[in-house]
């Protein structure tokens, strides 16, 4: 019996499944080969696995928790950093159900299934996972394409005298939503790189003082350019702004601007978001993203560099009722550490082969991570624009960080 699912996106689905029992894959392969049409590659050694995955992507992985090598969360972990949309579903025991509920967060877990598992269950799991998969893949490059086709039209109309006036304005009012310059708060200061594709873009960042030592920190993407991306960077200014010197947590504030983007947001425009609300004393931090790729925070102290893996919904999608924020986040930001953020102007940068610069913002990061806040950002762009290919359409682009004084 072949799987019915709508897997349009691959005629037959890749899945890699890793257990250190031989029995264990065997039996998995069985079953799915018996009841869909998946590819099913089977391994016992985590290392091969990863030597696998270095060669190109799967659809899903399936894991056993408890291996020799390395248990399933440090295999997942490495896995993330390669691809770090894979979905993935861990097999454990009742025992380790505990750190399989703690990998959900860790590693962007899609599922856990417990030993002895339930042949019917495991396979209505692994359908999910491909569905969920197929349609944020859809997602992702319908925005794509409305971002390019809006960028073409708004080029045209860009040319066209008679909307020259028009343009300026535009211009002159989205730059006053901007900050001329970002605060310092408490021992953190705060600044940003903005480069839109055309006279305006869709891009905006903002920071809010909110009640006692905290402050928010808002970083935006609206699909499309020009003026009619403009004229929503100007609700969303005025929707963080409602924050000020309130007590709120970064999903309370996505929430909100969902529920006002929702309602006036033409039809297949959406808004990336990430909000991150930090005391200014503690240095603790807590973040929420809906569709903004992931940031990094650098650490003073050891030199390392981290994604940070927080995912959610866009804005504009769901009304208030459906829609959920990202899984919101926290770390604490030591003194010299810094948090970048970015959008997807710099992320999917691609150069003459088709790759994009978001497998290298890592290497690149690296390189400078003992540089000041600004020349890190100042870095990141430069390095984006050495990438790319001179056919590459440029997307707006966006960079913020802040850093703690030493």
């Amino acid at each position: 019996m072949n799987d019915s699912t709508d897997l349009s996106r691959r005629a037959q689905p890749v899945i890699l499944v890793l257990d250190d029992e031989e029995i264990i894959t065997t039996a998995l392969s069985a079953h799915f080969q018996l009841e869909t049409d998946y590819v099913i590659e089977c391994y016992q050694s985590p290392h091969d696995a990863l030597a696998r995955l270095c060669k190109g992507p799967v659809d899903l992985v399936i894991t056993d928790f408890l291996m020799p090598e390395m248990d399933g969360l440090e295999f997942l972990s490495e896995v993330q950093k390669l691809f770090p949309q894979m979905p993935s579903i861990l097999l454990t025991g009742y025992a380790d159900k505990e750190s399989a509920i703690k990998a959900i967060n860790q590693v962007s877990l899609f599922q856990y299934v417990e030993k002895p598992w339930d042949n019917r269950h495991l396979l209505l799991v692994v359908r999910n996972a491909l569905q969920n998969k197929i349609l944020r893949d859809v997602l992702e490059d319908k925005v794509r394409e409305l971002d390019m086709l809006l960028l073409e039209r708004d080029k045209l109309m860009a040319h066209n005298e008679m909307l020259h006036e028009e343009l300026q304005l535009a211009k002159n009012v989205q730059q006053s939503l901007l900050p001329t310059s970002l605060p310092s708060v408490g021992r953190f200061s705060i600044h940003a790189e903005y480069l839109p594709a055309l006279e305006i873009g869709g891009d905006f960042y903002d920071v809010v003082p909110l009640a006692g030592s905290s402050f928010a920190v808002m970083i935006a993407d609206v699909t499309g350019h020009g003026i009619q991306a403009a004229l929503i960077t100007s609700l969303l200014k005025s929707a963080i702004l409602s924050f000020k010197d309130s007590e709120c947590t970064p999903g309370e504030i996505l929430r909100k601007i969902n529920g006002l983007v929702y309602k006036v947001l033409p039809a297949n425009l959406y808004v990336a978001a990430l909000v991150a609300v930090i005391d200014s004393v503690s240095g603790q931090c807590r973040l929420a993203n809906a569709g903004v790729p992931h940031p990094f925070a650098v650490r003073a102290c050891s030199g390392d560099v981290e994604r940070i893996a927080a995912n959610g919904l866009l804005l504009g999608i769901t009304d208030d009722v459906q829609f959920k924020p990202g899984e919101e986040i926290s770390l604490t930001l030591a003194r010299g550490d810094k948090l970048l953020f970015f959008t997807d102007g710099i992320s999917e940068v691609e150069n003459k082969d088709g790759e994009r610069f978001d497998g290298h913002i890592m290497a690149a990061l690296t390189e400078v991570n003992t540089r000041s806040c600004v020349s890190i950002l100042h870095h990141l762009t430069q390095s984006a624009k050495k990438f790319s290919c001179t056919k590459h359409k440029w997307d707006d682009v966006t960079v913020l960080g802040m850093e703690t004084k030493a």
